[in-house]
């Protein structure tokens, strides 16, 4: 098993644990009857917990597993999306948005779901149709539509944010399997103009983005208490638990924007110690991926690396204003729970890659040798 990737994310999920705390106990203790500072630690740590023995048990799977029950995850992903746009007892709404399923006492996002089912899906047809994928029709196609419908079914909850990382997502991914970068830069482009076109004839959206353009308006207020809480924490920070911003100023402290919370209480040297844990994950993400024994294997690998990585560069950049709003969780840090489990059960995934690889000095997939041709 690669240590180093383990090693990232141990301490990535433990960092996660001190800043849902530090970012939560004061909307705890105004939201809960009790007045319970530590409501959303006990839950995230249940959640981490879960998704620990998720990312064993993964860890544990070969890849047959995974391949099998590729084409039926896609599927009930589908189904489970649709699902959530049907007026029913199980929808759970939030903020007028129809994102969640609540099963009894368990609820989640279908989308994280539909999100790992869709790297799963392509790689096995990589995998399935090796320089077939090079096909316009045959190869990039098929995929291609799958991710587009499941974007759509993503922006219609509606989460227009997520639907354009899923199709950021499914497209590099079919890149990396080894379709042709003119198919996929006419796909990107497509799910980009569809999207452009949602936003223009969506209030809300198009809200944001003028928000975004004019500096004034609702979600251009997040964007603004989350850089006083950034360039309050300077080099060194406030200190862990001192962040004023979570004081009720700074809106979804513990999920979307604890980014800035936490670059308050660490300071631009804590934050450059995290982006260093990611850094690592990336990079033997990618190092797993290169020396994978199967085109299966090394798709899905690279794909998972790119999906934590595309969240957490998405997440940072809303937070510093680069990016307009969007409700996206920060890998590992966020109070969460489908993203949580999903997110360690993928990591469970990798890892299990990471110990049937040949090393990485003496094998070369021929797929990643004509890539880099």
């Amino acid at each position: 098993m690669d240590k180093l990737l383990l090693f990232s994310v141990i301490a990535l999920a433990l960092m996660g644990l001190v800043m849902v705390y530090s970012s939560s106990y004061i909307i705890a203790q105004q939201s809960t009857k009790a007045g319970d500072a530590a409501f959303f630690l006990r839950r995230h740590i249940l959640r981490v917990v879960l998704g620990l023995v998720l990312m064993y048990m993964a860890s544990k799977m070969n890849e047959g597993v995974f391949r099998s029950t590729a084409k039926y995850m896609i599927v009930l992903s589908i189904c489970l999306l649709v699902l959530v746009l049907l007026p029913t007892g199980l929808t759970l709404k939030v903020r007028g948005s129809s994102r969640w399923l609540r099963l009894g006492f368990f609820s989640f996002q279908p989308s994280d779901v539909a999100r790992i089912a869709l790297i799963v899906y392509i790689a096995d047809f990589c995998a399935r149709k090796g320089r077939e994928i090079k096909s316009f029709r045959q190869g990039f196609l098929p995929p291609f539509l799958i991710t587009g419908l499941i974007a759509l079914l993503v922006a219609k909850e509606p989460n227009i944010s997520t639907a354009g990382m899923i199709v950021l997502i499914g497209s590099v991914v079919l890149f990396i399997g080894g379709a042709r970068l003119l198919h996929v830069a006419a796909g990107l482009a497509a799910g980009v103009a569809a999207m452009l076109l949602y936003i223009a004839t969506s209030g809300y959206n198009m809200d944001r983005i003028s928000s975004f353009l004019s500096g004034s308006g609702e979600s251009s207020y997040h964007v603004r208490q989350s850089l006083i809480a950034v360039g309050a924490g300077g080099v060194v920070g406030q200190g862990i638990g001192n962040s004023n911003q979570k004081y009720l100023f700074l809106p979804d402290a513990h999920t979307d924007f604890v980014f800035a919370i936490a670059a308050e209480e660490i300071g631009l040297l804590g934050i450059l110690a995290i982006m260093t844990l990611f850094f690592i994950f990336v990079w033997r993400g990618f190092k797993i991926a290169r020396g994978a024994p199967t085109v299966f294997s090394s798709v899905m690998a690279s794909g998972i690396a790119v999906a934590t990585a595309a969240y957490f560069c998405v997440s940072s950049c809303v937070c510093t204003g680069i990016f307009p709003t969007a409700g996206l969780p920060f890998p590992f840090l966020s109070y969460g729970g489908s993203s949580s489990l999903i997110l360690l059960a993928s990591c469970g995934m990798l890892l299990g890659v990471s110990k049937r690889r040949p090393t990485y000095l003496d094998f070369q997939p021929s797929r990643w040798r004509s890539l880099v041709r």
